[in-house]
Formats: structure tokens, C-alpha cells, sequence
């Protein structure tokens, strides 16, 4: 027989729920570093962390692409990796890492860069919509 149910003593407690991290590009910036005969040298900037207090993140891969044509398809820039973001209540402020890719935009040319944080869904996340970020640039 079962025995009815009320409410809970003060000795129990409820099931722990599983928190899962929240990778999200914080910063995703473009900023010239010099110029060639042939056009601006960039650097693109991106600053990921993780957004869920007690989570980690464990490792995962960093994509920027770039196209001329936004209607069209990008092209890899390159990759970069990071082993773990920790989002650790205790500290201070919540921990990013940066990662960095050069590139060369040419004269009177407009590239849009898009960027995509564990795009190999390397990580199971709370949120996975919050991953791509794009900014532009004009080279002048």
C-alpha cells in the first residue's frame, strides 16, 4: 500500500536538476592593424564565456567564416579551440576566453564575418541559438 503523499519534511530534499552550461560570444569585434598596396590587414576579435553560474563547459571549437556576399556562402577563416570555460559563483566576474584571426580585407571591398562558438556541438548547452555572432567590415 502507498502511502499518501504531503508535503515534504524538512529532512528531504528535491531531486538535484542538472544545470547545463551557456556558451555565448560576448564580443565579436573587427579592427584594422595596418594596410597593404592592396588592402586593410584585420583582426577579428572574439570573447566567449560560459553564462550558467556552476556549470563548465569542457572542450570546444571556435569557426569564423567570411564572405563578400551574404546571400551566398561564407568561406572558413579558421579555427580555434577552448579546453573549459567555468562559470564559478564564488569569483569575482565570470571568466572569458578570446581568440584572435587575422585577415586581409582588400580596397573598396565589404566583408561580413560571421562567427560560431562549439560549432561541432561539442558541448550539450542550455541554449545552443545564442552561438553565431557576424559584424562587417569596409575597407576603405
Amino acid at each position: 500500500m502507498l502511502a499518501a503523499t504531503g508535503p515534504m519534511d524538512a529532512a528531504e530534499k528535491p531531486p538535484a536538476v542538472a544545470v547545463k552550461p551557456d556558451i555565448i560570444i560576448k564580443d565579436l569585434s573587427i579592427d584594422r592593424t595596418g594596410t597593404t598596396a592592396g588592402g586593410n590587414e584585420v583582426l577579428i576579435s572574439v570573447t566567449v564565456l560560459n553564462g550558467a553560474p556552476g556549470t563548465s563547459t569542457g572542450p570546444f571549437k571556435i569557426k569564423v567564416e567570411w564572405t563578400e556576399d551574404p546571400t551566398a556562402s561564407f568561406t572558413m577563416l579558421g579555427t580555434s579551440g577552448v579546453s573549459n570555460l567555468i562559470n564559478d559563483p564564488s569569483a569575482v566576474a565570470v571568466r572569458g576566453e578570446t581568440r584572435t584571426f587575422e585577415h586581409v580585407v582588400p580596397n573598396g571591398k565589404a566583408y561580413k564575418y560571421r562567427v560560431t562558438a562549439d560549432y561541432m556541438d561539442q558541448v550539450a548547452e542550455a541554449n545552443e541559438a545564442n552561438n553565431v555572432a557576424s559584424a562587417g567590415y569596409v575597407a576603405r
